[in-house]
């Protein structure tokens, strides 16, 4: 399971970058970057979880935190996933 949690981590941010564009990156105001908000919500809908499990199970997963740049001792409150997904669904 690990890995394939892995493997979809790693293609679902590739096809996030592809998709943002020069828009891919961490934006001006700092915070994750915008590609790591898109893959998480991947991993949410995969798994089926709220806002506020995605943030409990990304901290029990150290290997995709490091991928998408979070600190999986200090994860981001759940609604900044929420409402992250309202801004970058115009560009997926």
């Amino acid at each position: 399971m690990g890995v394939a949690l892995l493997d979809l981590v790693e293609t679902a941010l590739r096809v996030a970058k592809q998709a943002l564009g020069n828009r891919a990156g961490k934006p001006d105001s700092g915070g994750l970057a915008r590609e790591a908000h898109i893959v998480a919500h991947c991993i949410r809908k995969e798994e089926g979880h709220t806002y506020a499990e995605l943030v409990d199970r990304l901290s029990l997963m150290p290997a995709v935190c490091d991928r998408l740049g979070i600190n999986p001792d200090a994860p981001p409150d759940p609604t900044t996933f929420y409402h992250s997904f309202d801004r970058y669904a115009m560009y997926i």
